[in-house]
């Protein structure tokens, strides 16, 4: 499938600021128990937003940060930790935690007093049997955008009322193609009591949750309601946005929507119409929570970033400071800064950090992610998007044969069978 979110690499990267150049602080490294060294994705160190505050906190506690800048950051990892090499800290998305677990290089982590500054679907996301395994940082989710001058507030308007507004509402989407996009239907969804994956007090399941009476309601609607969105491409949505039109999207688009726009929309009907949009200002950027479709709550997924600690760390020299560094990336002096750099377009993981916002629109996508789930991380996966996208696009499209239920019905029950014998 094709998200419109972050990539690691981006998530990871910060244009340099306006007002000058971030210089990275010196990371000589001097003798082991003091020298804690961390693998970051960033393509160097003037692109590295998130060192530079923790080397300047770990400099009053007698503590060298060694950064370290990886392209394939995971794999090596991976290959580097079982030979007694590699990093104390790596950074990275939370749907690598089941790989890196499974290949026996992290080890659960000990978050103390801070247990209770992220909240449980937070802390799910870096969990896997029970045990913690990473340190959340930020996360990312999508939302209901639109603009403050131009749209009607969203508040208490249904999705029929939605779709039916003057500038309609906008999904990644390609009638047509094959794209297709769960991630962000996952909102309404979820509202008919369904989900990708049963869930228990764990986390996901490996059962496929897209079944019984909710999921034969929801494909009713995407078949009523589906064929209402409007094309999104990036510029696509962007105009739209700007014209008054609502997306379902996250905040990557923040940055986007500051730049005047010139494209073409693709309208339901399949009709191109061109699109010229005014770049906006933060105040004028509007988020707000999704409207229930079916009569229960949304749930957006979320992508959760972090750190995880090398089970070399057990026994090191410097296992007590890498504790100390993991524990100041868990707080909210960490987290706040790093989410109110200009541009940063971060929401942070802990609850204090997030309280302290300056940015009001992303103040707005975290509270509108209270109840996102984060992505489930199996190594079947993309199979997973694909089938479950494949079945949405054909049931908007009006390609699917039959019943829609028992067309979606079909079509999960053959992606279960597939997943039990993966």
């Amino acid at each position: 499938m094709i998200l419109r979110k972050r990539s690691l690499a981006t998530a990871l990267v910060l244009a340099v600021a306006a007002s000058g150049a971030i210089v990275a602080p010196s990371f000589a490294a001097a003798n082991a128990a003091n020298t804690v060294t961390i693998w970051n994705g960033a393509e160097t160190a003037a692109k590295d937003a998130q060192t530079p505050i923790i080397a300047a906190w770990a400099k009053t506690q007698g503590i060298n940060i060694n950064v370290v800048y990886k392209k394939d950051i995971r794999n090596e990892f991976i290959k580097a930790v079982p030979e007694g090499k590699g990093p104390d800290l790596m950074v990275g998305a939370h749907d690598w935690t089941g790989q890196l677990v499974g290949a026996g290089v992290v080890a659960p982590i000990v978050v103390g007093s801070l247990a209770n500054k992220f909240s449980k679907d937070m802390r799910s996301g870096f969990t896997v049997g029970g045990k913690l395994y990473g340190m959340p940082i930020y996360t990312e989710n999508i939302a209901l955008v639109y603009n403050k001058s131009k749209a009607k507030d969203p508040k208490g308007m249904t999705w029929e009322q939605l779709l039916a507004s003057d500038r309609g509402v906008t999904l990644p989407w390609a009638r047509g193609g094959t794209a297709n996009d769960p991630y962000h239907l996952s909102p309404i969804a979820t509202s008919f009591g369904i989900s990708q994956y049963t869930r228990d007090n764990s986390g996901w399941t490996k059962k496929i949750g897209y079944t019984g009476a909710g999921a034969d309601a929801y494909a009713a609607w995407l078949v009523k309601n589906g064929p209402k969105f409007i094309d999104g491409g990036w510029d696509q949505m962007r105009c739209n946005i700007q014209n008054g039109g609502y997306a379902i999207t996250g905040p990557w688009i923040l940055g986007g929507l500051a730049e005047k726009t010139s494209t073409k929309l693709i309208m339901p009907d399949g009709s191109k119409k061109d699109c010229v949009g005014a770049a906006m200002t933060a105040d004028e950027v509007g988020v707000a929570s999704f409207p229930s479709a079916g009569g229960k709550t949304p749930h957006q997924f979320s992508g959760q970033y972090g750190y995880w600690q090398s089970v070399k760390v057990a026994g090191a020299k410097n296992a007590v400071n890498v504790g100390k560094v993991l524990r100041y990336i868990g707080s909210a002096d960490f987290q706040g800064q790093f989410a109110n750099i200009k541009g940063a377009e971060r929401i942070p993981a802990n609850s204090d950090a997030l309280a302290q916002l300056t940015d009001k629109r992303l103040a707005a996508f975290g509270a509108a992610g209270q109840n996102a789930w984060p992505m489930a991380s199996y190594v079947f996966q993309d199979t997973v998007w694909a089938k479950i996208g494949a079945a949405e696009k054909a049931l908007v499209e009006g390609t699917a044969k039959g019943d829609p239920g028992d067309f979606l019905a079909t079509a999960m029950k053959a992606l279960q069978s597939t997943i039990d014998a993966a």
